[in-house]
């Protein structure tokens, strides 16, 4: 999991100092962070009311007594359109509602034990992709903190191929491979924001 935590928060510093616009923001989200799931996210300035935002999330559980696996490495990028920024002109920043084009991509790997039963539990292991509308609100708490909340809403194209989580064949896929899709509620994030100054704080004391 170590490795994975640096090259993404390399990959945040890359971004800040490659980039040559003044309002950059780097946004974490808590709540998994408390879980054990690395994540991280990056929003950059276009225009007064336009900015790009990526975020990357990894989620490495791995449960070795009954070989459980629940891991999964996902990215998502979307353009934001600020209706009202209220407070651009005082830090450079952005709050109020917002909405825009979002696109995800990410693999995952994912087995959980069933009834107790190995040869009766699966496993599920490929990659999808999902695309659609994101929508949030942005708290502004004063020039360098703040708390983002966002929702998408899309469609989404997952293709996995199904194995037993257990047994002499846990490595043998079942079958063809499977493709799934589905339209509805693909991204939630609550994320708090620090603006890009104190960066090289917050990569310290992580």
């Amino acid at each position: 999991m170590k490795p994975v935590i640096r090259h993404i928060l390399i990959v945040a510093v890359l971004f800040c100092f490659i980039s040559g616009m003044q309002a950059q923001t780097i946004k974490i989200n808590i709540p998994l962070w408390l879980t054990g799931s690395p994540n991280i996210g990056y929003e950059q300035t276009l225009t007064r009311q336009l900015t790009v935002n990526g975020e990357v999330l990894w989620l490495p559980y791995l449960f070795k007594k009954h070989e459980e696996v629940f891991r999964a490495l996902q990215a998502t990028a979307e353009v934001r359109y600020y209706v009202n920024p209220n407070n651009y002109y005082t830090n450079d920043s952005w709050d109020g509602f917002y909405f825009g084009p979002y696109a995800m991509y990410g693999n995952f790997n994912i087995g959980l034990l069933r009834h107790n039963d190995a040869l009766q539990s699966y496993r599920r292991e490929g990659c999808g992709a999902s695309g659609g509308i994101s929508t949030g609100y942005k708290f502004a708490f004063d020039s360098r903190w703040g708390l983002d909340l966002n929702i998408g809403i899309g469609y989404a194209h997952i293709q996995y191929d199904k194995y037993y989580l257990g047994g002499e064949y846990l490595q043998f896929p079942l079958g063809a491979q499977e493709d799934k899709s589905l339209v509805g509620t693909n991204e939630v994030w609550r994320t708090l924001d620090l603006q890009y100054i104190p960066l090289m704080l917050l990569i310290k004391s992580c």
